[in-house]
């Protein structure tokens, strides 16, 4: 799987929009890449939008810690994530949210992209 088949640079930030069918193992490191060429060319912002993707299943909080774990490392304090997901992808208590925030990784989650976005912007 290509970043570069979902990835843009837009006005100094990423944005990640996979589409198609894809596992919750492949979408993750899907992320993951995307964050560390984010990490590596020093563009602080990624907006991540994951609706247009087919076949996932609602993450338990196992794949939420891991996920985000992972994510944090990646991002290494360097990359702020803003998330775009379906409402049944989403916990509402927003364990993931809080997962990052432990593990040093700023990020949130939304259901629509022009939030993502302007959380995306007010980050410094």
């Amino acid at each position: 799987m290509n970043i570069f088949d979902y990835l843009q640079v837009v006005d100094g930030s990423c944005r990640l929009r996979p589409t198609g069918t894809m596992s919750i193992v492949d979408a993750v490191e899907l992320v993951t890449r995307a964050i560390e060429y984010c990490r590596a060319r020093r563009i602080r912002k990624l907006l991540v939008d994951v609706t247009g993707v087919s076949g996932l299943p609602a993450p338990t909080q196992v794949d939420r810690f891991l996920m985000v774990e992972d994510w944090a490392n990646a991002a290494q304090g360097m990359v702020v994530v803003a998330m775009v997901a379906p409402p049944e992808l989403i916990d509402p208590r927003r364990f993931g949210v809080g997962v990052a925030l432990a593990t040093g990784l700023s990020s949130q989650v939304f259901v629509t992209e022009a939030e993502a976005a302007a959380w995306l912007a007010a980050q410094a």
